[in-house]
C-alpha cells in the first residue's frame, strides 16, 4: 500500500522509532538509533530510524528516543491462581504448595479463574511479557473444563498470549475435588484419569490456535513420572521402576497432543527424564516437549535432553526446590540444549518480572558453581525472548524482531536514573532494569501499553475485581490464618507447628 503524501513511502499502521533496537534476530543486531515498522500485525521493516522513514509512513508513531526497543519477553513457566494469592502462606514456605494445592481443588469457582487472569495477564502486560505460560493451579486442574475457559477469556480479552496448560494432576488418582458453584454452593466429585483427560480434551478443543492464533493450550501433566516425588530429584531407589499409572499417563498425554497438534508441558527432577527414556515408549521427552525446573538432573541426564531436543524451563525464584539439587544450566547450555529462564509465577513472593528472574538465575549459577563467569548478559536476555520462543515451540513467530514475524514487541524506558549513563544497553536491561521501566507493549501489532498505561483494560476495574474474589477465596478456604503480622527484630522466621490445617475441605 502506497502512503498518499509521498508515492515512494509505504503505509504502515504503527512505526516505533528513535530507540536502542535489540533485535535478537540471528545476527543479534543492536541498531543505535532504530526503527520498527508494523503492518497488519506483523513486523515489515527493522532498521536504522533514517532508513525506515525514508521507506514507511504511519498514521500511529511511538517515539522511543531514549528508549530500548526489543521482542516481547516470553515466559515459559507461570502458574494460574498465583495472581490473587499473592504472599498468602510466605512465612511458611513449606506448607505452601499444600496450601494453593487445597485452596484451587476445593474453593475456587469460575469466577476465581477469570479474575485471577486478568490481573495475572495486566501485571504480565506491564511487565513487558508478551507471551506466558500459565499452568491452571499448582497441580494442573482439568477436571472442570470452564475453569481453563474462564482463565483463557481472561488473557483474550487482555490481548496478550498464552499458553494454556491443562492435564492430569499428581497422583493419587482416582481422587475428590470441591469447587464452587455460581449460587454459592460448595460441591465435590470424584475425579480420575478419565475425567481429566476429557476435561482437557474440551479445553484443547475450545481454546488452541483460539484468539486469532494468540492462544495455545499444552497438554501438562503435573509430572514427567507420576509416582515419583514430585517435588524434587528420585532417590535412586525410586528411581528404578516405572508404574502401570506412569505409562497409562505418558499414553494418554501423548494420543491427546498428537490428535490436535498441540505441545507437551511438565514439571520433571533428576532420575525422571532417564527413567523415562529407559523404559517407557511414550515418553514425554523430545522437540515437542518443554519441562520446568530440572534439579538434580544427572550428566546422562543432559545427554539424553541434547539427543531427544527436549527443553529445559528453568526458575530460579523456587527457593524450596533449588534447596533439593541444582539445576545444570551451564552444562544444559553447553550440550545444546535449549533453556529458557522462567518467573515460575506470581506467588507467594516471586511475580513476573522476568528482569528480576535473569539476575537470580545469574545470581543462583554463579554461586553454586563458584564462577562468575557464567550466564552472561547476552545468553540472559536470550532466555527470555528466542530461546523462550524455541522452548515453547514458537520462534518461527516471536521471540525476535525480524521481518514477517509477529510484532510483539516491548519498549524499556532507559530516561531514568538507574540506567543512564547507558553504556551497555543489553546489561543495563539485564543488570538494572525491572518490569516497572516497560513504557510502551505491542502484541500483534495493537499497542497495549501506551506510556505504562493499558490501552484496553480498566486497571481499576481488573483489580477492584480481583480483589473482591480474593477475599472470597479467603473467607471458603479459611486462609485467614496465613495473612501473618511482620515479625520484628528476629534473625528467624518463626510460625506456629504445626499449622492447623486440614487436606479436605469443610464448607
Amino acid at each position: 500500500m502506497t502512503g498518499h503524501g509521498d508515492p515512494g513511502r509505504r503505509t504502515a499502521d504503527l512505526l516505533l522509532t528513535g530507540g536502542c533496537v535489540i533485535t535478537m534476530d540471528p545476527a543479534r543486531r543492536v541498531l543505535t538509533d532504530g526503527a520498527v515498522a508494523v503492518t497488519d500485525g506483523r513486523v515489515t521493516a527493522v532498521g536504522p530510524t533514517e532508513d525506515v522513514r525514508a521507506r514507511w509512513s504511519a498514521a500511529d508513531t511511538l517515539d522511543c528516543t531514549g528508549q530500548v526497543v526489543l521482542p516481547g519477553l516470553i515466559d515459559a513457566h507461570g502458574h494460574g491462581g498465583h495472581a490473587l494469592l499473592k504472599t498468602i502462606g510466605v512465612d511458611t514456605l513449606s506448607w505452601w504448595m499444600r496450601i494453593a494445592t487445597r485452596t484451587y481443588f476445593e474453593h475456587t469457582d469460575t469466577g476465581y479463574w477469570y479474575a485471577d487472569g486478568r490481573l495475572a495477564a495486566l501485571e504480565r502486560l506491564r511487565f513487558g511479557v508478551t507471551c506466558g505460560v500459565s499452568v491452571l493451579g499448582s497441580q494442573p486442574r482439568s477436571d472442570r473444563p470452564e475453569f481453563g475457559d474462564a482463565h483463557a477469556r481472561a488473557y483474550a480479552g487482555t490481548g496478550t498470549r498464552l499458553v494454556l496448560g491443562v492435564g492430569p494432576s499428581g497422583l493419587p488418582w482416582p481422587r475428590e475435588n470441591g469447587h464452587w458453584t455460581d449460587e454459592g454452593t460448595h460441591r465435590r466429585t470424584r475425579v480420575d484419569l478419565d475425567r481429566m483427560m476429557a476435561g482437557a480434551e474440551e479445553t484443547v478443543a475450545a481454546w488452541h490456535n483460539g484468539a486469532d492464533g494468540r492462544i495455545k493450550v499444552a497438554v501438562t501433566p503435573y509430572t514427567m513420572v507420576p509416582s515419583l516425588d514430585p517435588s524434587g530429584p528420585a532417590t535412586p531407589d525410586r528411581a528404578t521402576r516405572l508404574t502401570a499409572q506412569d505409562r497409562e499417563q505418558s499414553a494418554r498425554v501423548r494420543d491427546l497432543a498428537a490428535r490436535y497438534g498441540t505441545r507437551v508441558h511438565t514439571d520433571a527432577f533428576g532420575g525422571m527424564v532417564e527413567l523415562a527414556h529407559r523404559l517407557d515408549p511414550q515418553a514425554l521427552l523430545g522437540p515437542d516437549v518443554h519441562f520446568q525446573h530440572g534439579f538434580g538432573l544427572s550428566a546422562r541426564e543432559v545427554a539424553i535432553l541434547a539427543e531427544t531436543g527436549t527443553s529445559v524451563t528453568h526458575g530460579p525464584g523456587v527457593v524450596v526446590g533449588a534447596l533439593r539439587g541444582r539445576c545444570p544450566v551451564p552444562e544444559l547450555l553447553d550440550a545444546g540444549v535449549t533453556v529458557a529462564v522462567t518467573t515460575d509465577g506470581c506467588a507467594p513472593m516471586s511475580s513476573f518480572d522476568l528482569f528480576t528472574a535473569v539476575r537470580q538465575a545469574q545470581t543462583l549459577t554463579q554461586l553454586q558453581q563458584r564462577d562468575t563467569y557464567l550466564l552472561p548478559p547476552g545468553k540472559l536476555l536470550e532466555m527470555v525472548t528466542i530461546d523462550a520462543a524455541r522452548a515453547i515451540g514458537q520462534d518461527a513467530e516471536i521471540g525476535s524482531l525480524e521481518e514477517g514475524k509477529a510484532a510483539d514487541i516491548t519498549v524499556v524506558d532507559t530516561r531514568r536514573p538507574h540506567l543512564q549513563p547507558l553504556h551497555m544497553p543489553v546489561h543495563a536491561l539485564v543488570y538494572k532494569a525491572g518490569g516497572q521501566d516497560v513504557s510502551h507493549v505491542v502484541v500483534a501489532g495493537r499497542v497495549l501499553l501506551r506510556d505504562g498505561r493499558p490501552t484496553r483494560t480498566d486497571e481499576a476495574e481488573v483489580i477492584d475485581a480481583a480483589g473482591e474474589e480474593a477475599r472470597r477465596v479467603i473467607a471458603r478456604g479459611r486462609l485467614g490464618r496465613f495473612v501473618t503480622a511482620p515479625q520484628w527484630g528476629a534473625s528467624r522466621q518463626s510460625f506456629p507447628d504445626p499449622v492447623p490445617f486440614e487436606e479436605r475441605a469443610t464448607p
